[in-house]
């Protein structure tokens, strides 16, 4: 899976007529209403899980030039695809099976 990233210059220019319909909405009121505030809890809650997931710790492993050239073939982010990998290993344990 290569990730691919985009910048808004590369994209197509925005239209005469799509940038009026967006300029006319940005004066439009947004009505929350129907949306209740969060309480202290929740908001306590929401930056406890965030600092949690923010919480990694350095690891190092020992691999071979083919294995590391092939990872960093996948391009900016292989790392974060490596890791994603190595959390979602535990809730496969065939992955590990294969391994072994």
């Amino acid at each position: 899976m290569a990730m691919v990233r985009v910048t808004a210059s590369a994209l197509d220019p925005i239209s005469e007529e799509s940038r009026a319909r967006l300029a006319a909405l940005k004066d439009r009121s947004v009505d929350t209403s129907d949306i209740p505030e969060l309480t202290s809890e929740q908001l306590a809650e929401m930056r406890r899980q965030m600092v949690e997931k923010r919480k990694k710790r350095m690891f190092s492993l020992r691999l071979t030039n083919a294995t590391i050239s092939w990872w960093q073939s996948l391009g900016e982010g292989y790392t974060g695809i490596m890791a994603r990998l190595l959390e979602e290993a535990p809730r496969h344990p065939e992955w590990i099976k294969a391994c072994l």
